[in-house]
């Protein structure tokens, strides 16, 4: 520790310099505040004021990207297969009426050439695609016999199946109109 005491601070005002001893011709008195006006100031070199930061370089804009190939679930591909593979059998390219149950020929099919990757989810979505097509919806209506891919008869279409194939298709051609 420091044995000297603190100094301690006054408030007061030191005594203005009245007399003439040593007092340069300009001097100025103090009164309450110190004013300070530029031509007293001595000629001192002045630093400039800063420059304002440069805007940063704006980046190039982006070239618009190409536009991405649209991607196909596998699914899709697989149905795409599966469909191109029936539109061989006469039945399906011309949109017969085909047989109730004929899921489990496609099934059959679908193990017997080994179509890698056609799964039942496949197999509905190639059905459902063919039985919802225009085509399919008219030669039901229009009734007749039902046909299993190898062309044999299977059944008749009923008149309820052809009430509701006349319904269906009136609601697609109102709602395109």
């Amino acid at each position: 520790m420091n044995d000297t005491p603190k100094k301690t601070l006054s408030i007061t005002r030191k005594p203005a310099n009245t007399g003439p001893v040593n007092s340069p011709v300009g001097t100025i008195q103090r009164t309450g505040k110190r004013i300070i006006r530029r031509d007293e100031l001595p000629q001192v070199q002045r630093v400039p004021a800063p420059k304002p930061p440069k805007p940063k370089a704006k980046k190039p804009p982006r070239k618009p990207a190409a536009p991405k190939k649209q991607v196909m679930p596998p699914s899709d591909l697989k149905a795409r297969e599966l469909n191109d593979r029936l539109n061989t059998f006469h039945i399906w390219i011309m949109f017969q009426p085909l047989a109730v149950g004929i899921e489990k020929e496609l099934f059959k099919l679908v193990n017997d050439e080994h179509f890698p990757g056609a799964s039942k989810k496949v197999v509905q979505k190639v059905l459902r695609m063919h039985t919802n097509h225009a085509l399919y919806l008219q030669a039901i209506q229009r009734g007749g016999a039902r046909y299993t891919l190898d062309g044999a008869e299977a059944g008749d279409v009923t008149e309820y199946q052809q009430q509701y194939a006349g319904e269906v298709l009136a609601k697609r051609q109102a709602a395109a109109t």
